[in-house]
């Protein structure tokens, strides 16, 4: 969702700047209005479509193979289970961020509820039908406005002939040209993206859109340019007027009538800037909606030990450390990476049936997880191993050095890559990779690996690193 936001700030954002490079000072304002409330909707909307393209290229990572010829010997019992796929584990705990956001969210749509009833409430006093329009005279607006088609004027206004005429006339082209549904669409977007800048500067140039829009129909349709300027200018003085209405005039007197007396471009060159327009726009949907066509990767992750086989004889339990990090990764299983466990819950399986889980998978990585112990309560960090007499043994290596670079984020040293012979390394037919997350007989491992948020840390961490091998595919 994060993502999503981020997205819809930036995507909006060029949207608005090609808005105000190419077209804010062209006079092609049906146009501008079709780009402006066009955009605003793809750019929301766009993320939720896909479209498949031709692959782009794949990142390539190098990275050095060393060898290493140290060996562990490890007397590894164990363990039997059915192939089960863990869906996603969503959180019912909401964090501070979405609290926040939802009173402001509420907020704002209780605003613009409140809004509509008092529209609606003008709307039941008596008017006076014009043509279309509807007018209702009213002393809660300064200006004059308009929601389709019903009119607000103050009843104190004492208007020329000629100024009563062009109000009549700029405020029937809101009402034709369904403006309102514009105020409306563009308040919504505010309501629940609040947060982004370019929601509200949208909403700025959609209504000053309008009030050009407004401007243009109106002096066509036989109105004095120059008194119809000075209906502007004298309605200038005016501030407030009923929220979500079309006003008279409520954006800066001098944009509107540098517009109004400015003359069209020629036409080749808009369009060459509506050609530039639309290719930018489409360029920005495109982008937002391009699907990811690389193949997901299939991982099993083996929580080592379990059932009547704790693991590592220490006080604290090797097999409930491992089960809980592999229940951790097989919840942020996705479309990308598909996460298949060997164990779900404290039970036993032999290695025998634990390689028939990874071969019958088709799993392109097999990662074993467990937590080590030494003699020496001194010795700590993490390690990875890999088998180096088979087919896969390059893709085994370059996958530990991916997952262990970074010590997990928690821990303070990596003892590196090492090789071993261990059962599931030799029985399996992908890449795979012993884990040791750290020593259960080092003070520090230990308190790490005892800690329910920094075992969260680990396994986020192995997702990332598991991010990066399929990129690198």
């Amino acid at each position: 969702m994060i993502s999503y936001f981020v997205y819809t700030i930036i995507s909006l954002g060029c949207s608005y700047l090609v808005y105000v490079v190419l077209l804010r000072k062209q006079k092609t304002f049906q146009f501008n209005r079709f780009f402006l409330i066009g955009s605003m909707i793809l750019c929301f909307a766009a993320p939720f479509f896909e479209f498949e393209f031709l692959d782009a290229v794949p990142r390539i990572t190098e990275i050095t193979v060393e060898n290493f010829d140290e060996t562990k010997e490890v007397n590894h019992d164990i363990e039997s289970l059915v192939l089960k796929e863990t869906k996603s584990i969503h959180s019912s705990n909401k964090s501070a961020l979405f609290y926040i956001y939802l009173v402001i969210t509420l907020f704002f749509f209780f605003r613009f509820f409140k809004n509509l009833f008092k529209i609606y409430k003008h709307t039941r006093i008596c008017y006076k039908r014009l043509g279309s329009l509807k007018l209702i005279k009213c002393n809660d607006s300064d200006l004059v406005s308009s929601f389709f088609n019903y009119m607000f004027i103050n009843e104190n206004h004492r208007l020329t002939n000629a100024e009563y005429l062009s109000i009549l006339k700029h405020e029937s082209v809101h009402s034709k040209h369904l403006h309102t549904i514009d105020i409306i669409l563009s308040e919504l977007f505010i309501c629940v993206f609040w947060f982004n800048p370019f929601t509200w500067l949208y909403k700025k140039v959609i209504l000053q859109n309008h009030e050009f829009i407004a401007d243009e129909i109106s002096v066509l349709s036989g109105i004095d340019i120059e008194k119809y300027s000075k209906t502007i200018i004298n309605l200038g003085k005016q501030d407030y007027r009923i929220p979500l209405t079309s006003g008279f005039n409520f954006i800066q007197i001098k944009n509107r009538l540098i517009m109004l007396h400015q003359k069209k471009s020629s036409v080749l060159n808009q369009a060459l800037k509506i050609t530039s327009v639309i290719l930018l726009f489409a360029g920005i949907f495109v982008f937002s909606s391009y699907k990811d066509l690389k193949k997901p990767i299939v991982v099993v992750i083996d929580a080592g030990h379990g059932g009547k086989d704790s693991g590592n004889k220490t006080d604290v339990k090797e097999k409930e450390i491992t089960l809980e990090i592999s229940n951790l990764l097989a919840s942020y299983s996705n479309d990308k990476i598909k996460i298949i466990q060997t164990r779900t819950s404290d039970e036993f399986i032999s290695l025998n049936q634990r390689s028939k889980i990874v071969n019958n998978a088709n799993a392109d990585l097999m990662i074993s997880l467990h937590c080590t112990s030494n003699k020496d309560n001194s010795i700590n960090g993490v390690e990875a191993y890999y088998k180096d007499d088979n087919d896969n043994k390059d893709t085994s290596y370059n996958y530990s050095e991916v997952l262990i670079e970074n010590k997990f984020n928690v821990f303070s040293k990596s003892r590196g890559i090492k090789v071993a012979n261990f059962y599931l390394l030799k029985n399996v037919n992908c890449p795979a990779i012993y884990l040791e997350l750290g020593f259960l007989s080092n003070k520090e491992d230990k308190a790490i690996l005892t800690n329910t948020s920094k075992r969260e840390v680990i396994a986020k961490s192995i997702f990332e690193s598991l991010n990066k091998i399929r990129s690198s595919k």
